[in-house]
């Protein structure tokens, strides 16, 4: 399979390992990825990919770690810089002899250099897999510092003492002094190369300055060389190439900031790009984890030279000592740091600390550097090491997915952004007087309650973005079983011809509308099912009925099709008030309460004839000069708030920031022919003269 094909595929399953975690939200997405990369390794793409560890670690893990640390809390690492660097290179060393030890007194036939480089391998922890297990946990801040900051160091302590275990497999001679030695020397060597591409890279920028050749473009392209620059320079002179990536991105991150309009839109652009990037990084890294999986588990489970279970207690033994041996050497620095009675308090956090030290792809990268051949002759334990080293790896995440939710304090619970939504309040008032004391034609009013309602729409996002997203979830769920309801009542009114093609498709540009809200981020199978997987149901068994409601797009939507949509709503809504009350036994009172008195509300403003002109009118011109206004009330209550002290400058500053991202998006949004607003009374005074 070519080069181009495999690209496409690999990016077209990282986009639905990506889906597949909002449908199955409870699933890290890093394990998903982990079995697509499985299937896909089954496949014939699978074996078309040729793992090269070296591209892997330049190509994927430079970058990744570049941008870790130039997105890291530096002052906060500092904090904890003791333990970190005690990590990053002891507790890498200590894991390295422990399990080297332990598996060569199981598996004597394999040579201790061999079992020392096995346990090198699984030595660093995989910053990206903490992070992905981590970030929907509400796990204590000086934990997450102290994995974040050992993430970015200790690949360059493994894959340096890889290395010179690998060099004494193949010439018998190791020496710890000349071992250390050489890391401290790799360490420094790395750190100081990041040092000299920063300032050369700073140098290269201040020439460009001068010459007046500053160009967005160019400068984004320098930065997202600058890992892989570290990286390759590092490495002519034998040093850590990881290091000098990691260093890099925080010297990067650390540098004098300058406020002009250029370096904003620099900024904007750089987030957005490294934004897409970090995700296709992440997701290759388990899509790859997957694949390897499978390329060396066959070999050795199907082979006849190893009992299966034998393995598999070997597997499980290795990958508990390895958290036992963490868990010693976290205790240590606490009981030595802090005392008996101090430490022993933190127990906690000294469990989160070792259970958080999942392993990762690099631990597989870094085990299939191992030679294939030793002084000539056929190496045969490589496999053998490289299947144990995936299988340990993949347990470590699977003990980590389960361990630590136990561990923490529950989910992150988002911090309720009250003032924004007491803004936005102020906001509707200002509309409402305008309601009241403007004189407003029918379709002026229609503007602003549209407006209104987007604005209430936002308070709604802002109030559903602070719950915990187990909340969330049902959230969603009734939402989407409202959804499921009303487009039922409307396919089945459609049916009996009660509305023609372009009230339905009003209705149902009304239903997807309320749809789109609820599907930016899918986060259960029931909503998933409800709204996806019913709708193609439903095309599949009434394919006619699918076709005629999109004949004849022009359609003009008078008056007489907006009371036959009142008439079908208010029945919609009576069903689904009844489906509400059915579900008290099922979610959170609270939130049917929310759902009911919203509905209700919705229903007054259909019987005083709003709500589908509301929704009508957004296709004209006049909704967006009322939504620009809207934007300016809004800055000019934050302008308030602002003065008064009631928020800070820079929340004021944010929230000035979307207003501006959200003005220039509507002011690009063009109209949409499909369905024309019309009240047509003239169209029927002229039917009636012609009665």
């Amino acid at each position: 399979m070519g080069l181009i094909e495999i690209i496409i595929i690999l990016a077209i399953a990282i986009t639905l390992s990506n889906v597949l975690a909002k449908v199955f939200p409870s699933f890290p997405i890093f394990m998903i990825q982990i079995i697509t990369g499985i299937i896909l390794g089954l496949t014939e793409v699978g074996s078309s990919i040729n793992f090269e560890p070296e591209v892997f670690l330049v190509m994927i893990i430079a970058p990744l770690l570049f941008r870790e640390g130039e997105t890291a809390d530096i002052p906060s690492i500092l904090k904890h810089f003791g333990l970190i660097l005690l990590l990053a290179f002891g507790g890498v060393l200590f894991t390295i002899f422990g399990l080297g030890y332990v598996l060569h007194s199981i598996l004597p036939a394999i040579p201790i250099a061999a079992c020392l480089a096995f346990g090198a391998s699984l030595g660093p922890t995989d910053a990206v897999a903490v992070s992905s297990l981590a970030k929907r946990l509400n796990i204590p801040e000086s934990v997450m510092h102290v994995l974040e900051g050992e993430g970015l160091i200790n690949d360059a302590t493994g894959v340096t003492a890889f290395q010179f275990a690998v060099a004494a497999l193949l010439t018998g001679q190791f020496s710890a002094a000349d071992a250390s030695i050489s890391l401290l020397t790799s360490s420094l060597i790395g750190a100081v190369v990041g040092f000299v591409v920063v300032w050369i890279k700073n140098e290269a920028i201040k020439i460009i300055e001068r010459i007046s050749a500053q160009d967005v473009s160019a400068y984004l392209l320098i930065e997202l060389i600058l890992p892989f620059a570290a990286y390759f320079i590092a490495e002519v002179f034998h040093a850590s190439g990881i290091i000098a990536a990691v260093v890099t991105g925080v010297l990067q991150a650390t540098g004098f900031r300058r406020v002009t309009l250029f370096d904003a839109q620099l900024s904007n652009v750089t987030e957005s790009s490294w934004s897409t990037i970090s995700f296709t990084l992440n997701g290759l890294v388990f899509i790859f984890l997957g694949i390897e999986l499978t390329q060396v588990f066959s070999p050795i489970w199907n082979s006849r030279n190893y009992s299966n279970m034998h393995l598999f207690s070997i597997v499980l033994l290795l990958t508990l000592l390895l958290f036992v041996l963490r868990f010693l050497f976290v205790s240590a620095f606490y009981f030595v740091t802090q005392g008996w009675k101090k430490s022993h308090a933190q127990l906690r956090d000294r469990l989160l600390l070792t259970f958080g030290g999942v392993k990762g792809t690099v631990s597989i990268a870094t085990i299939f550097i191992l030679p294939t051949t030793i002084n000539g002759m056929e190496f045969p334990e490589r496999s053998l090491l490289l299947f144990i080293t995936a299988c340990v790896t993949f347990l470590t995440l699977v003990v980590g997915m389960i361990v630590l939710p136990l561990l923490s304090d529950g989910e992150v619970v988002p911090p309720t952004d009250q003032k924004s939504m007491l803004i936005f309040r102020e906001v509707i008032s200002e509309l409402y007087d305008d309601i009241e004391n403007r004189n407003l034609s029918e379709k002026e009013r229609f503007a602003l309650q549209a407006v209104i309602a987007n604005y209430q729409n936002r308070i709604q996002l802002v109030f559903n973005n602070s719950m915990p997203e187990s909340a969330q979830q049902e959230f969603q769920e009734i939402q989407a079983l409202i959804i499921s309801v009303e487009r039922d009542g409307l396919d089945e009114s459609f049916r009996r011809h009660q509305i023609n093609s372009g009230a339905y498709r009003l209705y149902s540009r009304f239903i997807s509308n309320v749809s789109e809200s609820v599907t930016k981020q899918m986060l259960s199978l029931l909503s998933f099912w409800l709204i996806f997987v019913r709708r193609i149901i439903r095309v599949i068994m009434h394919p006619k009925m699918f076709w005629q409601r999109r004949e004849k797009r022009r359609e003009t939507v008078d008056n007489e099709d907006i009371t036959s949509l009142r008439k079908i709503f208010m029945r919609n809504s009576e069903a689904i008030l009844d489906s509400l009350e059915n579900l008290r036994d099922v979610y959170d009172e609270e939130l049917i309460d929310f759902f009911v008195d919203e509905r209700k509300n919705l229903m007054r403003q259909v019987s005083s004839h709003g709500l589908f002109g509301t929704y009508l009118i957004q296709q004209d011109p006049l909704y967006t000069k009322e939504l620009v206004r809207g934007y300016y009330l809004e800055r000019k209550k934050i302008d308030e708030f602002e003065v008064n002290g009631d928020i800070s400058n820079y929340a004021a500053n944010n929230y000035r920031h979307q207003v501006n991202q959200l003005e220039s998006y509507a002011m690009q949004q063009p109209a949409d022919p499909s369905i024309r607003f019309v009240i047509n009374r003239q169209r029927k005074k002229k039917k009636k003269l012609k009665d």
